[in-house]
């Protein structure tokens, strides 16, 4: 009885040693890039646990996704030669240095400093300090009597998504996913981004910009400006709203003011005058459903159609 009893005790004290994976099972649509985003994990690392020598993934086919806390599960000698010891990356083709910067979550500027690179261009073969010997996320932490400028920390902020931004671009995995899906992917990377009136940039950007911005990512050309935006495309009606829709809205004029784009269960994504960012809201909300005036289909509206619409708004404009 005592051995049963001894035996149970040392299963016991060997559990939270073990590192446990999760099984996914490949569905139609799925992509490697997708898999990892939902799990919250990197594309290389899927690849390295499931020994894939490419991204390409079957239906029906099972990955083991890695648990992203096993480094809890490290013995304390392990843990203590991580802190002292410089970590290295070897620069594979297709990563940049806002991809590297996630795997080992670090940023971009800390990997820059300690290699000492003036720009973000970077060589497959490369190999780069992740990082520097002997920093720990204590010594990383900032103290608590620094200040740190609230512009200058903004403008860090700004710089970090503009990096994720081009990295994204230059994901191979993007070809993959529809219009639509990239569409909503490229709006929503650029959540939080500050507001400013008549704003053409990342510091700041007004709702149609934003719009404008997002849609030139997925290779559409839109007007400047919500009113001329609101020339084009496909009327559509609210119950029949799609992701990727635009929604106008009359707020401080008569004509369409306010625009942002539809992405789906009554939400839409819109740089905001109120919440002075780019932020989600409810077509639900009262102040919205006031002020709405109606939607219109970029996506599927045809390119020759849209083309004539710009040139008619450029021509009035001379």
């Amino acid at each position: 009885m005592s051995k049963k009893i001894t035996f149970f005790i040392s299963v016991l004290l060997l559990l939270p040693c073990l590192v446990f994976a999760q099984t996914y099972t490949v569905k139609k649509g799925d992509n490697i890039w997708q898999i990892s985003k939902k799990f919250n994990i990197s594309v290389n690392e899927i690849k390295k646990t499931n020994n894939l020598k490419n991204n390409k993934l079957q239906i029906g086919m099972k990955l083991e996704i890695p648990d992203k806390d096993n480094k809890a599960t490290q013995n304390p000698k392990e843990l203590k030669n991580n802190n002292t010891e410089a970590k290295y990356h070897i620069v594979k083709k297709g990563e940049t240095l806002s991809k590297i910067a996630r795997i080992y979550n670090t940023s971009v500027n800390e990997i820059k400093k300690i290699n000492k690179l003036q720009n973000n261009k970077l060589n497959i073969g490369q190999k780069l300090i992740v990082k520097a010997p002997g920093k720990t996320q204590e010594n990383l932490s900032t103290k608590k009597d620094e200040k740190i400028p609230v512009l200058a920390t903004a403008k860090v902020e700004i710089n970090n998504k503009i990096e994720e931004i081009d990295s994204l671009k230059q994901n191979e995995d993007l070809s993959q996913l529809s219009m639509t899906d990239r569409l909503i992917l490229f709006a929503k990377k650029m959540l939080h981004l500050p507001y400013r009136f008549g704003g053409n940039s990342f510091s700041g950007l007004d709702c149609s910009f934003f719009v404008k911005k997002v849609y030139s990512m997925v290779g559409v050309n839109l007007p400047r400006s919500a009113r001329e935006q609101f020339t084009v495309g496909i009327p559509v009606s609210k119950s029949e709203l799609q992701p990727g829709d635009l929604v106008f809205f009359k707020t401080y004029a008569r004509f369409p003011s306010h625009v942002g784009i539809y992405i789906g269960d009554n939400l839409f994504i819109h740089a905001s005058s109120r919440s002075k960012k780019i932020t989600i809201d409810s077509l639900e909300a009262p102040y919205y459903i006031s002020r709405f005036i109606g939607a219109k289909r970029i996506i599927d509206a045809d390119k020759e159609s849209l083309e004539k619409a710009l040139e008619k708004v450029k021509s009035n404009e001379t």
